[in-house]
């Protein structure tokens, strides 16, 4: 009877519910301040206790990569503490709760009260009901693990600390993978689950704050860590995709005889002067102030003739600064450290709407333009885009116009990052400056997969195929260059 009662609720509220969470979410997620945590969640991990028992899915099972998740909000002005608000909320989960998109149903133990081996359906928007257990409780937290059936493999902790001057700092914290392969594009590919997650848990410790009889001070902050699982090869589907854009590109760079795009380029010495931004990325590139030493190439990806629009290509290589470990010699230092102290970044003209980031635009001039990386790249658990907005006076997209332009002073562009939905932040200053070299006879490998910005690796299955796919084709081009009689060779260009 029961179980009746609740399919005709569901029926009836996951509709409007979805819509109001919807709404909620495009009002609040924006602004919802997020940043990394400094720690590695691998490492968090653990150090998690593992909690036996019939039916748990313990974090190091699951699918993909561990996140370790953090909401934070510090209550003022509630005439409890620490220890008589978590007996309130234990009380009544559903107090807490968006009951839109989750409602906590006890399924054992008594009820009224959380005590350490009872049991909740977590009934959720679709097909996903998600089961729970407690597994720890003290005054001031309790810990639930998955159970099988759930969306995660892992543990979620609630607990609460005083904080002085009446104060409570209220916080929910997570170490979970993928419970399966649904989940996990459904998380970190399309993104729907991780945006109802952080939809719920903030909206929950809003609940809390008002279940304590106080105010929530400031926003509740996100803190979220990503880590990789060593050993964990790619699905087959997306191994076959990328052995068929390889294959692909290889074969038409033979068939031009070198590469198939960007054929030609424009080398120029670059200064990337970087400030951060307002906010902490947890990536070096994006937080620190540094000036930074390196080489541009400028190209036309199709290579038209100069009067006709082209999609045009800035490549950046630069050196990065080296880390303590490698400064004093460790794992990272020696050879390996030279290499991967090498960092190189592919853009190339676009928009910067929310569409047209995500489309090439073809282009007449070098400057005024956007140059954006068009596939993602990752920071902690975010996806973001990288770009570099020329702002120097108008500079058609010929050789020659380039080298006029810089003999009168460097190209200057701005470097902006932006979430895959956020707006662009502007983290820095490149500046192109002469003499112009052509490196038709020589031309410059770049490979971002190798040498990829410390701390913001290539993200998603298009940045997959991209790295397998210059790795072919430069080896393609390389075997070309090889065959090739001297004499068929071109000769050395300058550009003036």
């Amino acid at each position: 009877m029961r179980g009746r009662w609740l399919r005709r609720v569901r029926a009836v509220r996951w509709p409007a519910g979805m819509g109001i969470a919807a709404w909620r979410w495009v009002l609040r997620s924006r602004r919802t301040p997020r940043r990394r945590i400094s720690t590695e969640a691998l490492s968090e991990v653990g150090q998690v206790p593992r909690h036996e028992g019939d039916r748990v899915q313990d974090a190091r099972q699951g699918v993909g990569p561990v996140y370790q998740r953090r909401y934070l909000v510090r209550i003022t002005g509630s005439p409890l503490t620490a220890a008589g608000l978590m007996e309130r909320l234990g009380a009544d989960l559903n107090a807490a709760s968006p009951v839109e998109v989750a409602v906590f149903d006890k399924i054992s133990g008594a009820p009224g009260s959380l005590e350490t081996g009872d049991e909740y359906l977590v009934h959720m928007p679709g097909p996903w009901n998600c089961p729970v257990r407690v597994v720890e409780k003290t005054a001031t937290s309790f810990r639930f693990a998955t159970l099988q059936g759930h969306l995660e493999a892992g543990e979620i902790e609630f607990r609460a600390a005083d904080a002085g001057n009446g104060d409570i700092l209220f916080t929910i914290e997570s170490w979970a993978r993928s419970g399966d392969r649904l989940a996990a594009v459904l998380y970190a590919s399309v993104g729907i689950a991780k945006e109802m997650q952080l939809h719920m848990w903030t909206h929950f410790c809003g609940r809390v704050a008002e279940l304590a009889g106080g105010r929530a001070a400031g926003k509740v902050m996100v803190e979220t860590e990503r880590a990789d699982v060593p050993g964990q090869g790619g699905a087959p589907v997306t191994r076959a995709v990328t052995a068929a854009f390889a294959r692909t590109f290889a074969l038409a760079a033979r068939l031009r005889g070198g590469r198939p795009l960007h054929p030609r380029g424009l080398v120029v010495d670059a200064v990337l002067d970087l400030h951060g931004t307002s906010r902490y990325w947890g990536v070096p590139l994006l937080d620190r102030a540094a000036e930074l030493r390196g080489t541009a190439r400028l190209s036309r990806a199709a290579g038209l003739p100069a009067p006709l629009p082209d999609v045009l290509g800035l490549a950046l290589r630069w050196l990065q600064p080296e880390t303590a470990e490698e400064a004093a010699g460790g794992p990272g230092g020696g050879a390996a450290a030279e290499d991967g102290a090498i960092a190189e970044l592919l853009l190339a003209t676009t928009g910067t709407s929310l569409l047209g980031r995500r489309l090439l635009y073809p282009m007449t001039r070098w400057s005024p333009a956007f140059y954006g990386s068009l596939l993602p790249y990752r920071a902690g658990d975010q996806r973001v885009l990288l770009g570099a907005a020329a702002r120097t006076g108008p500079v058609p997209a010929r050789p020659a116009d380039l080298a006029h332009a810089l003999e009168r002073g460097p190209l200057l562009f701005d470097l902006v990052v932006a979430t895959e939905f956020g707006g662009w932040e502007r983290f820095g200053e490149l500046r192109l400056t002469g003499p112009v070299r052509s490196d038709e006879t020589a031309p410059m490998r770049f490979d971002p997969a190798r040498h990829p910005i410390r701390d913001l690796p290539p993200s998603g299955l298009l940045q997959q195929v991209r790295g397998r796919t210059y790795r072919d084709v430069q080896a393609a081009d390389r075997r070309t260059a090889d065959a090739r009689p001297a004499r068929d060779r071109p000769p050395v260009k300058s550009v003036r």
